[in-house]
């Protein structure tokens, strides 16, 4: 029955924004007038503190959003699952604010974080919020781990000291607590869950009960479409869009220039182009907080040494790579992987110019030799992606210049992760996002301890030092001397390469501002750095 009223409410939205089109003609005039028209009268939500009735949004499915049971393929579950459930910090476009904790101290080793409660908080059913869902929650995850990244192995235990004051005791000093662990791991209520043994078959509606701003009214997993409607008593303020729908479309940027959504992202620029000379407005993501990569399997019999990567790395041109297929400034990876406008970038780290010389000659130095058809005997190559990524067919070109014969092997999503978990591939193509925030994803990443499937190998990956020094920028609290340490990780990634970053990619927001326009970036990125704008920080009018 969801399904189906789901569907009906959705025809109807579509139904009324095709009576608001008018002619259709394509007019830059007329596409502003549709767009007025889809708006309707709650134009509101931004200066003047009123609401809106609905925001579309392009979508598509990631899994039942309760906090065990989103897809961890990308960051849209997690995304989804933190309109229904909160944290005790969040971010907003100046940092880390309070939550569901409004103030904190930390003791003098840094090992002990002690965090005031919101007074007064409800749980969707109307249950009170207490420190003892804290407690409860993070004993919890040590048994049925959260669905995303924030290390709870960091905790040694949480401690109630009365109903709305609560103290965190670490096993040692973690630089980003405040914002990769409590501002990523929501608390969940515990006279829900404490009867709940497997947390992943858990489905009734009990399992989205949250204190976020949004409940879910909506879901069908068949088209991948999600409704969500305004908590009223949400206690950080009122919210300003009462209902959002998340809707799936074939062509997001045809969508929007037909009023069927108001808002979608693209990382082509292009796309921003066509979007603004149709009178909608963008907003790019900063910094860039995502990476398009190849990842070496390193016991690889072939690849497993680093001259082979480094060639591989010297033989693609990247540059042209970038610019063709984002459309604007290129951003060429940085071997070192931190983004290049991350703060935490290492200027001084080794890079891999385009350079076929270069690549020739470690090619040689290696005795793989070209036979007469120019192709280097006893070298052939595959590179494993989940989608029909251009970069594939570009790389394949480009090493075949210096004799590299590549061979592109498509799989689905399960199968690439399965594959990556095992070790049964060459390299692999992929992109992520999340690495604008605190530069702990490093560790996480090369330790196999990344929520992200798709980032995840499952093993630590051999690198000499970098692993002890992970472990040292993760518990150092002075600033200047974890940039120290972050540089040498970058360092060592970039001699070893065990991946190589193609490209940085921008995304842009592209939206109706007429409907809604009070999205921004956020500062070091949504949660663990996700360089998108869907933050519940920007829905909602907080009362200071």
């Amino acid at each position: 029955m969801r399904k189906i009223m789901f569907g009906i409410v959705l025809s109807m939205i579509l139904i009324l924004t095709a009576c608001g089109e008018g002619s259709g003609t394509s007019s830059t005039d007329t596409k502003e007038t549709e767009q007025a028209s889809a708006a309707g009268t709650g134009q509101a939500a931004a200066e003047d503190g009123t609401t809106i009735d609905l925001l579309r949004i392009a979508g598509s499915d990631v899994g039942y959003p309760s906090p065990f049971t989103f897809s961890s393929s990308g960051p849209f579950g997690y995304l989804r699952n933190s309109f229904i459930f909160d944290t005790l910090t969040w971010k907003d476009d100046t940092g880390v604010i309070p939550w569901l904790a409004k103030s904190w101290d930390v003791s003098e080793d840094g090992l002990t974080y002690t965090f005031t409660l919101e007074e007064n908080v409800k749980w969707h059913d109307g249950e009170a919020f207490t420190a003892d869902d804290v407690v409860f929650s993070f004993d919890y995850y040590k048994t049925h781990p959260f669905n995303w990244n924030g290390d709870v192995s960091q905790i040694k235990s949480v401690e109630k000291i009365d109903d709305l004051t609560v103290a965190f005791h670490l096993n040692n000093k973690f630089a980003p607590f405040l914002s990769d662990l409590v501002g990523i791991v929501p608390i969940i209520p515990k006279h829900i869950w404490e009867n709940v043994t497997n947390p992943v078959e858990f489905r009734e509606d009990a399992a989205l009960v949250g204190t976020g701003p949004y409940k879910l009214k909506q879901y069908d997993s068949a088209s991948g479409q999600y409704l969500y409607e305004a908590n009223e008593n949400f206690f950080k303020g009122k919210v300003k869009v009462k209902e959002i729908a998340y809707v799936s479309v074939s062509n997001k940027l045809l969508a929007l220039q037909n009023g069927e959504i108001d808002q979608t992202y693209t990382f082509n620029y292009a796309d921003v182009e066509t979007a603004q000379q149709a009178g909608f407005s963008m907003i790019k993501s900063e910094p860039a907080g995502s990476v398009v990569r190849i990842t070496f399997n390193m016991e690889h019999s072939q690849l497993g040494d680093k001259r082979l990567r480094q060639a591989i790395a010297y033989a693609l041109n990247r540059e042209e790579i970038s610019s063709k297929l984002t459309g604007a400034e290129p951003m060429v990876g940085n071997a070192g992987v931190v983004p290049t406008d991350s703060p935490w970038y290492n200027k001084d780290v080794k890079q891999y110019p385009y350079d076929t010389t270069k690549a020739e000659q470690l090619l040689d130095e290696l005795g793989y030799k070209k036979n007469a058809n120019g192709v280097r005997d006893g070298l052939k190559l595959s590179l494993m992606t989940s989608s029909s990524m251009q970069e594939a067919e570009m790389m394949k070109e480009m090493l075949k210049k210096v004799g590299i014969e590549l061979n592109l092997v498509q799989v689905d999503g399960a199968a690439f992760a399965d594959a990556m978990g095992e070790n049964k591939y060459d390299m692999a193509l992929t992109g992520h996002i999340g690495a604008s925030g605190d530069p702990d994803f490093l560790r996480l990443w090369f330790s196999g301890h990344a929520a992200n499937t798709l980032a995840a190998r499952g093993k630590e990956l051999a690198l000499g030092d970098f692993h002890k020094l992970a472990e040292q920028q993760m518990q150092e609290d002075n600033e200047n001397k974890r940039h120290e340490i972050i540089n040498q990780m970058q360092d060592i990634l970039a001699d070893e390469l065990p991946t190589l970053v193609l490209y940085h990619r921008p995304f842009y927001d592209l939206h109706n501002a007429k409907v809604f326009d009070g999205w921004k970036n956020t500062s070091g990125g949504i949660a663990d750095g996700m360089p998108l704008w869907e933050n519940k920080a920007f829905l909602v009018d907080v009362e200071k």
